[in-house]
């Protein structure tokens, strides 16, 4: 199994309000409260916080967006995806165009064994952020291992070959998903390429004599 990539970190710049040091309006409180606590990882509380937040009604736009996506990512950290995904789809809804709200939710779809609306997410994610090397090894790594071999092996292959130098791990992740995919000529080329960048490796070895 690859390394996973499911505690994608969220995005430093949060949309949050401009706190004033006077007393705060409830909904913006709870806002600051909720935040607070997923920064100290106290995600039942941040889950807490948000849910009365986002239950007054009052807040609007970007502030709106923020208090889903972090509450989103906590009940991800709480393992309760089938809570974190409609917040996901309301981020999206109010703004749509993030690679990490993608992957958040196409990592929450796999967990849920929702597994091909979840690579989507996560292909997805790559296309909109194609020079971020982590979500282009994000959804190699779930391809790989949900055995979506057909999916994992151009999914893997990009993540090598976009992102100098090669990882040797998702070259060989790549060449075994094509092999067992049966892209036999495709598995023969990254088995090469596996030989090429570690010679003392067996696998390599015994891959390009089994495809040749």
């Amino acid at each position: 199994m690859l390394r996973t990539f499911s505690a994608l970190v969220l995005a430093a710049a949060l949309m949050t309000p401009a706190f004033a040091r006077e007393k705060l309006p409830k909904e913006f409180q709870n806002l600051k409260d909720g935040i607070a606590a997923y920064e100290a990882k106290d995600y039942a509380t941040a889950v807490e916080k948000l849910t009365v937040a986002i239950g007054t009604n009052k807040l609007k736009d970007d502030n709106l967006r923020t208090a889903y996506l972090v509450r989103g990512v906590s009940y991800s950290a709480l393992n309760q995806c089938q809570n974190a995904v409609p917040d996901f789809d309301k981020v999206l809804e109010l703004k749509d165009g993030e690679a990490q709200v993608y992957a958040q939710r196409g990592d929450c779809k796999v967990k849920l064994q929702q597994i091909q609306p979840g690579l989507a997410d996560l292909k997805k994610s790559t296309e909109l952020a194609p020079t971020d090397k982590t979500y282009a090894e994000f959804y190699c790594a779930a391809a790989n291992n949900s055995k979506v071999y057909a999916e994992a092996g151009p999914a893997c292959e990009a993540a090598v070959k976009n992102f100098p130098p090669a990882d040797p791990q998702l070259i060989k992740a790549s060449a075994q998903a094509y092999e067992l995919s049966g892209n036999k000529a495709k598995a023969h080329e990254m088995w090469k390429m596996l030989a090429a960048a570690d010679p003392a490796d067996k696998d390599a070895k015994d891959g390009v004599a089994r495809t040749k």
